[in-house]
This record gives C-alpha cells, sequence and structure tokens, in this order.
C-alpha cells in the first residue's frame, strides 16, 4: 500500500505539471492569435478560420463568416488569414477572391499579435507582483567555499574565504543567481572584486566551458547559499538529535554546504553512516553529531533521509510587471548579442525551443510552486512578444517592415519577391527550430533523472506531507 500511495502521489505530480504546462503555454500563443484576430476584425480583413489548438476539428461554428474551432491537439492555436499571404491574387479556401489589403491594416494586425503578448504578461506580471516570489535576500557579497585547482577562476587567484563583491564593476545585490547569470553573459573577460582578509583584490579571468552545464562559461567555483530548516517530522533522526526549525546548516562532516542540493545528496551519501552537522541558531554555532539517516525504499530504489524539509533561505519579494518587462527585454538583448559575438561561449545549441521552454516551465513549478511558473510564463508571454518582433520575414515583425515599405514606396512589392524571402526564412527558421529542438531532446535524460528523483522523494514522505531532505 505505501509504494502504491507513492507511486500515486507521484503520478499526480506528473499530471499537475504537464497541465500546467500545457494550459499557460499554450494560452500564450493562443492570446498572440488573439491579438491577429482582434485587429483583423477591426480593421475589415478577411478571417477564414480561428483555432484553438491544431490538427482535426473537434467542435466549431461560424459567426460572421469566421469559423471557430478547437482542434484535436491541445498546443496553442492560429489563425488563418489570406490577405497576409505574399500573393497578387489573395483567395479563400473555396476559391473567393479577396481585395488586397492596405498595408497599415496589415502593419497593425501582424503588430496586435506581440502587442496581445505585452497586455498578456502584463496581466501575469501584475499577479506576480501581487502574490510576490521568493528570491534570495539582498546580500552585499557572495561567500567562496569551493575553488577547483583546475579552473580557470583557481588559476586566475580565487581562493576559498574570498567574498566577491562586484562583477564587471557593478556590485552583488542578489546572491549567487545574479553573480552566474553576469559572468555567463559575459562577452569577453570576468573582472571580480573580492575580498581577503580584509584587504580588496581583482580576479580577472576568461571563462571556460563548464561541460555541467553544455559548454557555457557559467562558474566552476560555489558560493555558500543559506540552507534552512523548515520543518521536522515528529520522532525522526534529526527532531532526536536536536536540530530545531529555523537552523541554517554550514556544514556536512566537515564540508561547506553550498546550497539545499548538496545536502540532499550528502544525506543520501551517508548510506546511513553517522553524519556531523554545524548549524547557526541564533547567531551561534552549534555542532550537531550522532545523527543518521534512516532508509525509505522509493520506487526501485533505496534513499536515506533524516525527517526534514528545507529550503533555500529566500525572501517574499514583490517585483513590478515593469522590471519584469524590463528583465526579460535586457536579457533578451544580451543573449542575442553574445550570439553574434566572437569567442562568446554563448552558442545557439544553448537557446531553447518549445521542448526545452516545457522542460523549464515543469522545472520552475516543481521546484518553486504555482508563483515561480507563473513568473516564468510572465517571461515566456514578454520573450514571445520580442522575438515576433523581429525584422524578419514570415515573423510579425517582417510583415510590418514589408508594410512599412509599401507605404513609404506607395506601391506593392512584388509578390514573387515577398514569396521567396518568406519561403527562405521559413526554411531557416524551421531548421533552426529543429537544430535547437534537438539540443533540447538531448537535454532531457538529465532532466528527467533529476526531476524524477526528487519528485520520488517527495512523493514518499510520511502523512504529514513532509518532504524529508527537502
Amino acid at each position: 500500500m505505501p509504494f502504491l500511495f507513492a507511486s500515486l502521489k507521484l503520478w499526480l505530480a506528473y499530471a499537475g505539471l504537464g497541465l500546467f504546462v500545457v494550459f499557460f503555454f499554450g494560452l500564450c500563443i493562443i492570446v498572440h492569435e488573439l491579438g491577429h484576430l482582434a485587429a483583423a476584425l477591426w480593421r475589415g480583413l478577411f478571417v477564414e478560420r480561428f483555432s484553438i489548438g491544431f490538427g482535426k476539428k473537434i467542435v466549431g461554428f461560424v459567426r460572421n463568416d469566421v469559423e471557430y474551432v478547437i482542434s484535436v491537439l491541445p498546443f496553442g492555436g492560429y489563425v488563418a488569414l489570406p490577405q497576409l499571404e505574399p500573393t497578387d491574387t489573395p483567395t479563400a479556401s473555396d476559391g473567393r477572391a479577396l481585395p488586397h489589403a492596405k498595408p497599415l491594416d496589415r502593419m497593425l494586425t501582424a503588430a496586435a499579435g506581440p502587442a496581445g503578448n505585452i497586455v498578456f504578461g502584463f496581466l501575469l506580471a501584475t499577479v506576480v507582483w501581487a502574490v510576490g516570489v521568493y528570491r534570495p535576500p539582498p546580500t552585499a557579497s557572495c561567500d567562496v567555499i569551493e575553488v577547483p585547482k583546475s579552473s580557470p577562476e583557481y588559476r586566475a587567484g580565487l581562493r576559498v574565504g574570498d567574498k566577491i563583491v562586484a562583477v564587471n564593476g557593478r556590485t552583488v545585490s542578489r546572491g549567487w543567481d545574479e553573480l552566474a547569470e553576469r559572468i555567463v553573459l559575459s562577452s569577453g573577460p570576468v573582472s571580480l572584486a573580492v575580498v581577503r582578509d580584509g584587504r580588496s583584490l581583482e580576479i580577472r579571468y576568461r571563462p571556460a566551458p563548464n561541460p555541467e552545464t553544455d559548454g557555457i562559461g557559467y562558474p566552476f567555483f560555489k558560493v555558500r547559499s543559506p540552507t534552512v530548516v523548515r520543518r521536522l517530522l515528529p520522532n525522526s533522526p534529526a527532531a532526536k538529535v536536536g536540530l530545531e526549525p529555523g537552523d541554517v546548516i554550514l556544514e556536512l562532516d566537515g564540508k561547506p554546504v553550498a546550497d539545499f542540493v548538496e545536502f540532499v545528496k550528502g544525506v543520501n551519501a551517508s548510506k546511513g553512516a553517522p553524519i556531523t552537522l554545524l548549524v547557526a541558531r541564533g547567531g551561534v554555532r552549534r555542532t550537531i553529531s550522532g545523527l543518521r539517516a534512516e532508509p525509505v525504499v522509493v520506487g526501485d530504489r533505496t534513499v536515506y533521509r533524516i525527517g526534514v524539509e528545507i529550503k533555500p533561505l529566500l525572501v517574499l519579494t514583490h517585483l513590478s510587471p515593469w522590471s519584469q518587462f524590463t528583465r526579460v527585454f535586457l536579457q533578451t538583448r544580451r543573449v542575442l548579442r553574445l550570439l553574434f559575438v566572437r569567442g562568446s561561449l554563448v552558442k545557439p545549441k544553448h537557446l531553447s525551443g518549445p521542448v526545452g521552454i516545457a522542460e523549464t516551465i515543469a522545472a520552475k513549478v516543481f521546484l518553486g510552486g504555482f508563483r515561480e511558473g507563473l513568473a516564468f510564463i510572465v517571461f515566456v508571454s514578454f520573450g514571445l512578444a520580442i522575438v515576433n518582433l523581429f525584422p524578419v520575414p514570415v515573423l510579425d515583425g517582417g510583415h510590418i517592415v514589408f508594410g512599412l515599405i509599401e507605404l513609404v514606396f506607395r506601391r506593392r512589392i512584388p509578390a514573387r519577391l515577398t514569396s521567396a524571402l518568406q519561403m527562405t526564412f521559413a526554411i531557416l527558421l524551421i531548421t533552426f527550430m529543429l537544430y535547437v529542438t534537438y539540443y533540447d531532446v538531448r537535454r532531457i535524460p538529465k532532466f528527467w533523472r533529476v526531476f524524477r528523483g526528487e519528485t520520488a522523494e517527495q512523493a514518499a514522505a510520511p502523512e504529514s506531507g513532509v518532504a524529508a531532505t527537502r
């Protein structure tokens, strides 16, 4: 029975994540197409069909000559607008000839899709602003606790105990995530301002490809991310040796704990052998000795747990909708710029297509709950708007450029030219999407192993619902 109950919880977790991903990811696309639909109807363009989903029609109706349908594949949707097609004679599917749409009407219809994503993004961002998201508390430095001797950071002079206070001249205020992001998105050598024994030093080095992160310049060193005991199970090994809620775990068997993930791994690796913890309680350091993890069977494997729920040290933060938008815009701009910088470690293979985005949404929801999932949907919605406004044929930005050219020169662009450009860029875009999807698929096994392992441990938690060492 316990195994069946754990398996049921596990599959319910999978199903819930799947529904969240399909609904919200699809909703971002539907909102985009609704923008096109609303503008087309406003400007008097002929709309043939609006579909929620793709593939064979399940159900539908016709209103004002527009067919509205729900299709079998629930992944977004589309709107059929024959007058936006690059042809000299726009025609409906039944063969009816249609008039050419005016360039301004085409431009407004094309721009309405990204506008829909921006409006939707701001609506969701307002919800995220109201409920808040958990982020690391403000910090003036990051404490280095591990630097591999083979790493470029060690060769440049970074050492355990250093406090990193700035990256490339910009002070650190949001901890490890901010620090790692700045290093990854650097286009050249990285300058770390550190404090060592009260002295200020500069560590300058060029990031190297990190095999653990698909070859981007992710840091090899580790900094301390405080790990806090949230709850204890009654009569658990942790409760018996005196661990208390609010304890900050500093070391496990004399080794600094970088984050809660390392702590989970360290407990499991003990295999039931005695564990010694160094914790901070009320500003005082205490040693907890004689702790033994207990074996628990989860599916086809055995994990070791001490009966606590732990979490990283986070505070509820309310980010304004505008700050959420500017973050997406600036990060998109930095990533795109790095793709064209010689020597940059950010490559096209590191970008994500639909598969990678779906993986990330699932991971955000699993690790951070609904708040984190919704915050990333905001990122996706804004990102779709920005990318679709690129002045590339087949994207909305390309339609806007074609309309603008027609307005300026007061003559239509030859249909053969626009058709050739759209076909060429459609092939390039499809090829690129297949390329990034290939790497997304290659990353699935690693993602699935981590995800399945974490979820399985949660599903096997006792009746209280507290996830051990999580």
